[in-house]
């Protein structure tokens, strides 16, 4: 990835392939099975249904981590040479660790040997996927002008990701824009609209800027839907990026 690039355009054809919903899965079986053959190699015959030590989540864990840490290499390094710390990327992505820096980690929260497998063997980039399907969906249905497609995919990204979390109302430990995914959710829809000129972490920008901003009469406790105000700002913000 050049000083120059966007690092959600950069991104976005090397995951495009992965985000259907059956890659995901594969992704997702893909590590349960590397995850467990490393585990039998490791700490003896796997029984599922035994207690779980600390030492056996560690090995669950350093196992994933590994592997996940191999398909990062494959697919994303690639696509974006220079390491993601300090270089914008996604925060998902860009938060993402080199797997011996790792290791040690996990505790025995869970009763089970199977419900340990079960959280920690799973690929743990798939809400990142969905974002990046959603968008490509978004980028093939808008039409118009080069600022009205980067407006109206904005608002439409925006219900969506609502529609997704607000049954939730778990908007206790972090801001509702946060649950949301904001920044990743602009960043992604605004890449698959490939419009010359528009840069992606740029407009993700601008739009959890004014997410964070207080909407009168509002609350996402409440609120049946986004405030349109703030639909607005959104979509006008992402539509002058546009040069």
């Amino acid at each position: 990835m050049s000083a120059r690039q966007d690092p959600f355009a950069a991104c976005l054809p090397a995951l495009l392939p992965w985000a259907p919903p059956a890659r995901r899965a594969e992704l997702h079986r893909a590590v349960r099975t590397a995850v467990e053959r490393s585990f039998v190699a490791l700490r003896g015959p796997l029984d599922g249904a035994r207690p779980a030590t600390d030492a056996d989540v560690r090995a669950i864990v350093a196992a994933s981590e590994a592997y996940v840490q191999g398909w990062f290499d494959a697919v994303m390094r690639p696509a974006a040479e220079h390491p993601p710390n300090g270089w914008g990327w996604p925060s998902s992505l860009g938060a993402w660790l080199d797997a011996s820096r790792n290791h040690g980690r996990g505790r025995a929260f869970r009763p089970t040997l199977a419900e340990n497998l079960d959280f920690f063997a799973r690929f743990p980039f798939e809400e990142t996927l969905i974002l990046v399907e959603h968008a490509e969906h978004i980028a093939r249905t808008t039409t118009g002008t080069p600022r009205q497609r980067a407006a109206d995919a904005t608002a439409e990204a925006l219900r969506w990701a609502w529609t997704r979390h607000a049954d939730g109302r778990g908007w206790d430990d972090a801001e509702w824009h946060e649950y949301l995914d904001v920044d990743e959710l602009i960043g992604w829809t605004t890449a698959a609209l490939r419009l010359p000129g528009l840069r992606p972490s740029r407009a993700a920008e601008r739009v959890e800027e004014i997410a964070g901003q207080e909407w009168d009469g509002w609350s996402p406790w409440t609120a049946e839907e986004l405030p349109p105000l703030f639909l607005a700002q959104a979509s006008q913000a992402v539509a002058d990026c546009v040069t």
